[in-house]
């Protein structure tokens, strides 16, 4: 019923002409279907299907004019973290200033991504780490409904993925998938966080890369992927409490608005340093998931290695950065407590 609702919502979307809608309608129609108690979380196997299809397709597009923009990435990745590091910031401030939210509630529910961490952290410092997830998935819905809406508008009314290409035939496909798998299994075994998507990205770019697969992926895989990530998404909402949602919305909505903010004169500049395109550079610095920012980018046809690269770093950085922020945040929270002892 997940899937169905899924795939149902994401041809919903699609017909009403929704930019990268296969996956927001998914996301959505799931995220519904929650609310009366029938979605389900995805198998582990769906998921893995999920994450190596869309690596696949990511890496599909990969050929030698791809790595066009590569002299750009250093400069860019610093950026990319620049940003990241002030959309927390700047988040953090509404939540703690204009909110009053605590300031360990405040920072980590403006962290962008690492989620299943920050929410660990959350419970293990006794933070309501229920008011945390519910911003954190709220950005998610914000994030994955308006960007397609804003790159489109931005490029006139037209995206690149609706030029047409060569695809690959399903021999190829099957190939590239079980490359995927191979490669993705590997990382994972080796311990690398999303080391399926990454694996999966590789094979399909070599393969792509030295023209053993001859096009891109159809949009038909295209779409499968899609409607499985929303779908995913979508299931986290599963036993969600709607009323906390609708209780603390106007604050997502602010501290969302905030991050876009930054984000955009963040995508403004590399657009001038670099020559990419604004929807690329909005996609690559914007504060979501890497694996739905870099389908998405895949989806609207801005470049998805540029945006893959930023991304990944901005997850290296913030899961190397994320240990010393909670050393501190738990030394904050023991002088607190010292002192409230001391006056009481």
């Amino acid at each position: 019923m997940t899937l169905a609702t899924g795939a149902a919502g994401g041809l919903l979307f699609a017909w009403l002409g929704v930019p990268g809608g296969a996956m927001s309608g998914a996301m959505v129609a799931v995220a519904v279907l929650s609310i009366y108690g029938r979605a389900a979380s995805l198998s582990a196997p769906l998921r893995i299907l999920a994450l190596v299809t869309m690596g696949s397709a990511i890496g599909s597009v990969i050929g030698p004019e791809t790595f066009a923009n590569m002299a750009a990435y250093p400069v860019s990745v610093v950026l990319a973290c620049l940003s990241a590091i002030l959309v927390t910031l700047v988040s953090m401030s509404v939540w703690s200033l204009v909110f009053r939210w605590p300031l360990a509630m405040s920072v980590l529910s403006s962290v962008p991504g690492s989620s299943a961490y920050i929410m660990s952290v959350s419970m293990s410092m006794g933070s309501d780490a229920a008011r945390i997830a519910v911003v954190q998935m709220s950005r998610m819905i914000f994030l994955v409904t308006l960007l397609p809406i804003i790159v489109v508008w931005e490029s006139g009314g037209v995206h690149a993925s609706s030029l047409v290409h060569a695809v690959d035939p399903p021999m190829v496909l099957l190939l590239t998938l079980a490359a995927g798998l191979a490669a993705g299994s590997l990382l994972v075994r080796l311990g690398m966080s999303g080391g399926m998507l990454l694996g999966a990205l590789l094979a399909s770019g070599a393969l792509h890369f030295f023209e053993i697969a001859p096009g891109r992926s159809p949009g038909w895989f295209l779409n499968v992927g899609q409607v499985l990530l929303g779908a995913w998404a979508g299931s986290r909402f599963a036993n969600f409490d709607w009323k906390l949602f609708w209780n603390i919305c106007i604050g997502a909505t602010v501290t969302v608005c905030a991050s876009m903010a930054v984000t955009v004169a963040f995508a403004a500049l590399a657009t001038k340093l670099f020559g990419v395109s604004f929807g690329a550079a909005l996609i690559a610095y914007a504060p979501g998931g890497q694996d739905a920012m870099m389908l998405l980018a895949l989806a609207l046809g801005v470049d998805p290695i540029f945006v893959s690269v930023n991304h990944l770093a901005r997850y290296f950085m913030i899961n190397l950065g994320l240990p010393f922020v909670v050393a501190w945040l738990r030394r904050v929270e023991a002088e607190r407590k010292s002192k409230d002892g001391g006056v009481s």
